[in-house]
């Protein structure tokens, strides 16, 4: 019988049957780390800068997050947490992505978010 990947097999005692038990060797992913969280909120508010005023990236009150304050075109602010759950607007609604938050709060965000898109299929005409 062999152990599944993540795991490491150790003979407990040989009573003449084949008794097994197995041992957890796993790490957890390099994404956990604390960081994670801040330089992940912090690339993906970057990618999408041409369609936000200004972004301010702090750590939030646990290492296994991240939050944002966004001020959107429009001019209004609202704040936005990275969890493990997903992109958190203002302690209420969870996205999954950073887009689907963004237009879901901006329309000014989405026309700025298309006329990017179209720029970049026409430079490649």
């Amino acid at each position: 019988m062999s152990p599944p990947p993540c795991f490491s097999k150790l003979k407990l005692y040989n009573t003449g049957t084949h008794q097994h038990t197995w041992k957890l060797t796993f790490k957890l992913p390099k994404i956990m780390s604390p960081s994670f969280y801040h330089t992940e909120l912090s690339r993906a508010l970057s990618e999408q800068a041409f369609g936000l005023t200004r972004f301010d990236v702090y750590g939030g009150s646990s290492p296994h997050e991240a939050t944002a304050s966004v001020t959107l075109l429009e001019g209004r602010s609202i704040c936005i947490t990275l969890t493990a759950r997903g992109y958190q607007l203002d302690g209420d609604q969870i996205f999954e992505s950073i887009e689907g938050l963004l237009q879901a709060v901006s329309a000014a965000y989405e026309g700025r978010r298309r006329e990017a898109l179209f720029s970049r299929l026409r430079s490649l005409s």
